[in-house]
């Protein structure tokens, strides 16, 4: 990867790291004219480290990026009594566009910079309503929108700030934090539709790959 992003000129970040998520509220909407619609507020967690693990992956070219956020949300409190369970975990991915804007010190250029990005989420749930269970078989770490459940579901932005430490040309390790806001609509189903939204800060630490 190193060798590939020196001969191309793109440089290759992968990440790992963990959220805080803020309270969500979130409402199911009956698509059938006698169904039940839910309305709640919950606190979502993300276990970063537990499988499949948060990550984020950049492609940049300049100071232009391609970022894929594989954010994953698991809603455990607060739930209806109807609702059993209700997770997003294969992925309440997004997938940004960012512009990377460097703080230049004399001393110290390109070690500090902020993050800015717009993009789309792509979402694959898993969840029970009255004891019928919306998941398709599939999803993982990596999303494939047109199969295994995903659904292009709505937009998201963040806002970053970024510390690289330079080794050398072509390797240094990064760290970052960041506040990302979404708002995700996704079918179960014909049955239902779920309206997620998502403010979270992010924490991440990683290597990047060319320079």
């Amino acid at each position: 990867m190193c060798l590939l992003s020196t001969l191309i000129g793109v440089e290759f970040d992968i990440s790992l790291g963990n959220t805080y998520n803020f309270s969500s509220d979130i409402t199911i909407d009956s698509q059938i004219s006698d169904g039940q619609n839910f309305k709640f507020s919950s606190n979502p967690s993300t276990y970063g480290f537990k499988s499949p693990q948060y990550y984020s992956l950049r492609f940049r070219y300049e100071k232009k990026e391609l970022e894929l956020i594989h954010h994953k949300l698991y809603f455990e409190d607060s739930l209806p009594d109807e609702v059993s369970h209700f997770e997003i975990t294969d992925g309440y991915n997004m997938l940004m566009l960012n512009i990377l804007s460097p703080i230049n010190r004399d001393k110290l250029p390109d070690i500090f910079s902020f993050r800015f990005g717009l993009g789309m989420v792509i979402a694959h749930p898993d969840v029970t309503v009255n004891g019928n269970r919306f998941y398709q078989t599939g999803g993982g770490l990596i999303p494939t929108v047109w199969t295994d459940g995903y659904q292009v579901s709505g937009l998201c932005s963040q806002l970053g700030f970024n510390i690289n430490k330079f080794f050398n040309n072509n390797f240094s390790l990064n760290a970052e934090t960041k506040i990302s806001y979404a708002r995700a609509s996704i079918d179960l189903g014909e049955q239902y539709k779920l309206n997620v939204p998502n403010l979270a800060i992010h924490f991440l630490m990683g290597i990047s790959f060319g320079k």
